[in-house]
């Protein structure tokens, strides 16, 4: 006698035991009942099914990429490469080269006859994606463009290294299951079980830039004297003002410098100056300023003890153009100060981003060279020798600064700089915070549609196939278990679309033993035996049974690959349910009628 159906039997009864054990820690997870559950499986099984933003509460964010920002700094990025180019190759010193717009570079040359070294074979260099717009020869000026496929380009690798990014400091807070897509220009970003008192370090997080830039300092210019002399002029209007300077001298070659800034309790006061000055007065094109945040008691002859209403903001005069931005960063850890003891950020840099540092520090020794994260300066250290080794030190906050939040600081910063700069910044343009009284309500509507779903669909079975419908409505309960169970190994997501998968899943667990048992009433009606009808009932059925479901998993597949947030929830339980649909439908109801119709001759069948 064939007792191959009682080994069967026993696999399936184990897996079906399996699949209860690892889907025990979510139930108990949904039931409030965690404590509840025996020490090995809480230290071994941690993989649960997690809840959506829509069923547990959370927060849902809608940036927009601020793409025109990452082809403004690509073309800037040109400008250094092809100054460096004209200096190196052509050698021609008296060549200047600003940016107009986003896209376009002015090459101005000191004397016109030199304009001729701007040739096809260097702009070539840049494989076509800067070329030549116009030239005037009298002037000795030409005017460059990037290609517009280019920018194309640019813009939507903003937006694709934004999602990444974004998803890397997401990850790095511990929110579980975060869902980040784009959507045209837009990021969408969802984070579940977001507890209300993180709502604003998580978006802090997301949000910043952190586009870090070294730039060469600028303050003895001749323009920070006019600005100095436009600001005695308008004491009256910005009386929160004040005129101050800082000096060094060289150490090898004895020269002396002397810089002049402006400085103020309040930024918005420096900022409406700058606002306020006419276009004669207006910073040059290829210069800028940027503010950093100061102990407010510095004086000449010292540094009081400041309190925390005492900080003020101080003005760098700098290049515009970055000798360094942050895309060379390989590494970023934090580090303590060893005369301070404060923590800091401590970076390291590329092959290309090491010989960038050197050259720049070495062509500007006795200069101060800036240190800018998202447009603010953080440090700006005088340039003594040649810095190499690739390495750089980001201060942050002061002596007297609380420790514990300036290393909460420095571990943010690390975490945003590990994950990339945001390659272009972000403006938010929706947030709303979903409360988890709206989840409960989700999950307690969706339980009864469950319910009454799955007692419409037993209740069918038992009455139209008898002990045979008694069987399917057993496959279609194992069914819903192993489909949750693959979901929690896989740690998946449920929403309400994925609980409306599962819902459908319902009705599609019995659809392949309908066509199974119809199949196996018309072997009955030709005369066989229970045991022969069950055989050729299942082995005829199998191929249309696999079809149908070969045809909901691509529909799945479909809806995954070209949906996002719901749709993809939605399309991971469906094409789970099609996987546990078959192996139920197929495999273990045939091992069941087997258990039936091989254990004792039978001369009729419940069906």
């Amino acid at each position: 006698m064939d007792r191959s159906w009682y080994y069967r039997l026993l696999f399936y009864t184990l897996i079906t035991v399996v699949a209860g054990v690892v889907l025990a820690p979510t139930v108990a997870t949904w039931m409030g009942k965690e404590d509840a559950l025996p020490g090995w499986m809480t230290k071994h099984l941690q993989k649960k099914i997690l809840l959506g933003l829509d069923l547990q509460g959370g927060l849902h964010l809608v940036y927009s990429v601020e793409v025109d920002k990452a082809v403004s700094d690509k073309a800037d990025r040109f400008a250094s490469d092809l100054e460096d180019k004209l200096h190196k190759d052509k050698k021609i010193k008296d060549v200047r080269i600003e940016r107009e717009g986003t896209s376009e570079l002015v090459v101005r040359f000191t004397h016109p006859a030199e304009l001729a070294k701007l040739d096809h074979a260097l702009l070539k260099e840049f494989d076509g994606r800067l070329y030549e717009d116009s030239r005037d020869a009298q002037k000795g000026e030409a005017r460059l463009k990037i290609d517009d496929v280019y920018i194309d380009t640019l813009k939507q690798n903003a937006i694709d290294q934004g999602v990444i990014t974004i998803n890397g400091r997401v990850n790095s807070l511990g929110v579980a299951e975060p869902n980040v897509s784009k959507k045209g220009v837009d990021i969408v970003v969802e984070l579940p079980g977001l507890k209300p008192e993180d709502f604003e370090r998580v978006k802090n997080q997301i949000g910043r830039t952190a586009q870090l830039e070294f730039k060469m300092g600028d303050d003895g210019s001749e323009y920070m004297k006019k600005l100095a002399d436009i600001v005695s002029a308008k004491k009256a209007e910005f009386p929160g003002i004040t005129i101050s300077s800082d000096g060094w001298t060289e150490e090898e070659s004895g020269a002396h410098h002397s810089d002049v800034f402006l400085r103020a309790k309040d930024r918005g006061e420096i900022e409406r100056l700058l606002a306020s000055l006419g276009p004669e007065e207006q910073v040059p094109s290829d210069r800028q300023i940027v503010l950093e945040e100061i102990n407010g008691r510095e004086e000449e002859d010292g540094v009081g003890t400041p309190k925390k209403g005492d900080m003020a903001w101080r003005t760098h005069y700098l290049h515009r153009r970055a000798e360094l931005t942050g895309e060379y960063i390989t590494d970023a850890d934090v580090t303590h100060d060893q005369q301070t003891g404060q923590p800091q950020v401590s970076l390291s840099f590329d092959r290309e981003g090491t010989d960038l540092f050197e050259k720049a520090s070495g062509a500007s020794i006795g200069r101060k060279m800036a240190i800018i994260l998202d447009n603010q300066v953080k440090s700006a250290p005088v340039i003594k020798t040649r810095i190499g080794g690739g390495h750089a030190i980001i201060t942050l906050g002061h002596s007297f600064a609380d420790p514990g939040k300036v290393r909460q600081d420095a571990l943010d910063l690390v975490a945003v700089l590990k994950s990339g700069a945001l390659p272009a910044p972000l403006k938010k343009t929706f947030e709303t915070q979903v409360g988890p009284t709206l989840g409960r309500d989700a999950v307690e509507k969706a339980k009864f549609s469950m319910e009454i779903g799955a007692l419409a669909v037993i209740l069918f079975m038992l009455i139209y196939y008898r002990w045979s419908g008694a069987i399917a409505n057993v496959a279609m309960v194992c069914n819903i278990l192993y489909q949750l169970a693959f979901m929690a190994l896989l740690s998946a997501t449920l929403t309400l679309p994925g609980i409306a998968g599962v819902v459908l899943t319902i009705g599609m667990a019995v659809d392949a033993n309908i066509i199974i048992y119809e199949r196996i009433r018309e072997e009955l009606r030709a005369g066989k035996s229970p045991r022969g009808a069950v055989e050729a009932g299942f082995n005829r059925a199998f191929t249309t049974v696999v079809d149908a479901h070969v045809t909901a998993g691509v529909a799945a597949l479909v809806l995954y690959s070209y949906g996002s947030g719901p749709i993809k929830g939605f399309a991971v339980t469906l094409g789970i349910g099609v996987l546990a649909n078959l192996f139920t439908s197929v495999w273990l109801s045939r091992v069941m009628f087997d258990f039936m119709v091989l254990r004792k001759p039978r001369t009729s069948l419940s069906i």
